[in-house]
């Protein structure tokens, strides 16, 4: 049996996926005979694969050489196409949802005229599960395809922009979704949030879907908390708006404004181009008893040799919005409390056995008053460490969901 993924960027480590897709290509290859990974995109270099996995450049070359106009002649001659602007007839007023709309047909056609190629060039094609990790253009492109060819298999992972359309685009439109649901032989999404957003908004197709969690694998220590009157806080994230560091800045600026003789540490493992900026403006706003590092983030195994070596008081997220954030997760892994928004699968990592619950859109002063919790109540902040690790190996073990997800795959393409 194979296996043809489709990702944004991985192998290729100019992207993001390296931290979500490195540990399930662990699991997916112990049961696949032959991978092949088609991105979209060719940014960085590509990482060591195993002997059994390969990368196939040709989409993302195929995308990059096209433009929308070159394929608006194939886009406005598709059914499809006049059937979903009958179906939102409110695109007429969003000339950036028909945009939007119309980009997603044209990649679509052109992955169509991709998967036709591979079928066509591989013997063992009619042996392939062909598997989207995000649940976009490519997915419906691959379903083009299947109407060509009822065998083959397909499935999607999906997770929190190509899932929440309340939360990242206006309007609230994700183009083709129900088109794109109705091909696949199933949806899994990363949180039982996410399960129940799919249920109640498209229950017409709810046999399809199945909450398939990600993990992160053991790290194989715990961290440890700060014994010398230092408070010590860590973030991890993009620097992008949606993860709204700045205000996680604010929220620390007030706590250490209110608590004077308090030592604060805060460090943000993260990349993007606003880091020098909220460095100096940490430096510029914060007092003498609070500091802040912007190192950015190579590698996960760089985290993780922080965890070990640093002491770790509280991970902190304050995001917008969420899929399933692995960075918390790897937190949880180390025995790590996390103070995190209620948003996406937040909920299910973050209780009050391993932490404190905040609502969607805190103020500066009630994240200030959050960390305060694990100030007052040091037994209390032991307790809620031993808890972060108890939800890791309940829920967010890799070698369990992973090995379950890919046996899962597996099935499907036998089936």
């Amino acid at each position: 049996m194979n296996l043809v993924l489709f990702t944004s960027t991985y192998p290729f480590d100019g992207g993001a996926e390296q931290t979500f897709l490195d540990p399930e290509l662990e699991y997916l290859r112990r049961v696949f005979e032959r991978i092949v990974l088609v991105p979209k995109k060719i940014l960085g270099n590509c990482l060591p694969l195993p002997e059994n996995v390969s990368v196939d450049k040709s989409y993302a070359l195929l995308l990059d050489n096209h433009s929308v106009l070159s394929l608006l002649g194939r886009v406005l001659g598709s059914r499809l196409f006049y059937k979903e602007v009958f179906s939102y007839p409110f695109l007429a007023l969003y000339p950036s949802a028909f945009v939007r709309m119309t980009r997603f047909m044209a990649v679509a056609k052109l992955t169509f005229d991709w998967v036709m190629n591979w079928l066509e060039n591989n013997t063992a094609a009619r042996r392939t599960v062909f598997y989207t990790y995000w649940f976009d253009s490519s997915s419906l492109g691959i379903g083009l395809a299947k109407q060509h060819d009822l065998r083959l298999r397909l499935v999607s992972r999906v997770h929190g922009y190509d899932l929440y359309e309340e939360d990242y685009y206006k309007p609230p439109y994700f183009p083709f979704r129900l088109a794109s649901i109705a091909v696949l032989e199933a949806l899994f999404p990363d949180s039982d949030a996410g399960l129940q957003y799919l249920m109640e908004k498209y229950p017409q197709y709810s046999a399809l879907y199945q909450t398939s969690l990600l993990g992160v694998t053991d790290p194989g220590f715990v961290s440890s908390p700060s014994s010398d009157n230092v408070f010590r806080i860590v973030s991890c994230s993009m620097l992008v708006p949606v993860k709204r560091v700045e205000l996680l800045l604010e929220g620390i600026l007030c706590a250490s404004q209110m608590r004077k003789h308090q030592k604060f540490e805060w460090t943000h493992m993260g990349n993007g181009s606003v880091r020098s900026e909220l460095q100096k403006k940490a430096d510029r706003l914060f007092p003498e008893n609070a500091k802040a590092f912007f190192p950015g983030y190579t590698t996960k195994s760089s985290l993780m040799k922080f965890y070990k070596e640093h002491p770790v008081d509280v991970f902190i997220n304050v995001s917008s919005t969420e899929g399933t954030p692995v960075s918390v997760m790897e937190a949880a892994s180390c025995g790590i409390p996390i103070i995190a928004t209620s948003v996406g699968g937040n909920p299910e990592i973050v209780s009050e056995g391993n932490g404190i619950l905040l609502n969607s859109n805190p103020t500066p002063d009630e994240i200030a008053k959050a960390i305060f919790t694990f100030l007052d109540d040091p037994e209390a902040a032991v307790g809620k460490r031993s808890g972060s690790r108890a939800v890791w190996m309940e829920r967010y073990n890799a070698d369990v969901n992973f090995r379950t997800f890919a046996e899962r795959l597996q099935s499907i393409g036998e089936g």
